[in-house]
């Protein structure tokens, strides 16, 4: 699909936009979690599974999210998740009822599910294969970004108009932008083509039976087993075995996160510049496995874990834009839905074992492992990485030349 230099510009505006909303909409409701319980006398661990199912719901629907893209069209497609991840969240502030609002988080995962399978199928027909690193690298910066501004936002819009107005609000934020979609959105539109093949790719029916994919959904477990391990328990480790204090531990968590957004900015280009993501991607996961494993070393002074953060969290997220790349390589453009569906949801799974396996560490009072077996779960995706594109190389999957 070729698109004016205008026309790409808005587009990428409205994927990137959405994208950012749905990252909110992951993080909306943890921060007024304190004022929810005060209000509705809820335990915190009935508070904290309506995000475990939402968190299910997602990662439950996308397979089924890349095959509506690749059916009825990705525009289409990413409407509906809009205004329904939206209308549900928004809801949860106008109801009362607790089982109301398990059931409305589930509809808003339902919603959410669509993103990753729509977005990639958008960008992927819209910008040149050269460009792909660039173009992934900012649809992942958006994202990013709506996890740091979702903190700060809800708990601003609750200060005006208390935590019911604040949840509201931010649905009737996506209602807005899928008004948008709809109005200057044309150019999102996706042909459905669920019946054409690519030379030396799989059939669009046999997509799931590439043995490249699977390898692909394998690596995505392993990187959200290790990165969701060190967000959650990072803090935790660092304070009890490393006797850093907890405001100190919190700072070297954001440089984690933080340097993960240079990462992701230096990595599109470079993979762009190398058109071989896997070098991008199994170079970078073997530096941050280094990194990571240094941190479980507890002699380190304050400097020297704030330097493994940095070259960790850099390193992951430098390989993110390539290993996206990566994917669209594997399969025919009219299955590039179904593939990220797939694939995708290797990051709920990781993301929902992560937290209790790693608990389960702490609790045996094995927490001091918890960075070497991070470590060890980046090493295994560098492998599938590599495993992955040698499957490529030997024809089972034919390569992208223009990646």
């Amino acid at each position: 699909m070729t698109l004016s230099r205008a026309q790409r510009v808005t587009v990428f505006g409205l994927v990137g936009a959405g994208h950012f909303l749905s990252h909110i909409y992951i993080l909306a409701l943890p921060p007024l979690f304190a004022l929810m319980k005060a209000e509705l006398a809820l335990s915190y661990a009935a508070l904290g599974l309506l995000v475990t199912v939402f968190h299910i719901s997602t990662g439950g629907m996308q397979i089924p999210a890349g095959f509506l893209v690749d059916r009825i069209g990705a525009r289409t497609t990413l409407l509906l998740g809009m205004f329904t991840v939206a209308v549900a969240i928004g809801a949860i502030g106008l109801v009362e009822s607790y089982w109301a609002m398990l059931v409305l988080v589930a509809i808003a995962g339902v919603g959410n599910s669509v993103f990753h399978p729509a977005d990639y199928a958008i960008l992927s027909r819209v910008v040149d294969k050269k460009h792909f690193g660039k173009t992934f690298g900012f649809h992942l910066l958006a994202g990013n970004l709506g996890f740091a501004v979702a903190p700060i936002l809800m708990v601003s819009l609750a200060h005006w108009f208390e935590w019911r107005g604040a949840v509201v609000a931010v649905g009737g934020l996506g209602v807005a932008l899928g008004v948008c979609m709809l109005i200057f959105g044309q150019h999102l539109a996706q042909p459905a083509r669920e019946d054409s093949d690519e030379p030396g790719k799989p059939a669009v029916s046999r997509t799931f039976m590439s043995p490249a994919l699977v390898v692909m959904l394998v690596f995505f477990i392993t990187v959200a087993l290790s990165t969701a391990g060190i967000q959650t328990f990072s803090v935790t480790i660092l304070n009890l075995h490393h006797g850093v204090e907890l405001g100190v531990s919190n700072t070297l968590l954001t440089t984690f996160l933080a340097t993960g957004f240079v990462g992701v900015a230096l990595g599109g280009v470079v993979a762009d510049r190398l058109r071989r993501p896997v070098i991008v991607v199994a170079g970078n996961m073997l530096v941050a496995t280094v990194g990571v494993a240094f941190l479980g070393i507890t002699s380190w002074s304050v400097a020297f874990i704030f330097l493994w953060m940095a070259i960790a969290g850099t390193a992951v997220g430098m390989m993110r834009p390539a290993r996206d790349m990566m994917v669209v390589a594997i399969v025919p453009s009219s299955a590039t839905g179904k593939a990220f569906g797939f694939v995708g949801t290797g990051l709920s799974v990781g993301g929902a074992i992560a937290p209790v396996t790693f608990g389960w560490m702490i609790d045996l009072g094995l927490g001091g492992w918890v960075f070497p077996a991070a470590a060890v779960c980046l090493l295994a995706g560098a492998f599938c990485a590599i495993f992955a594109e040698r499957m490529t190389q030997q024809g089972k999957v034919a390569p992208d030349p223009a990646t």
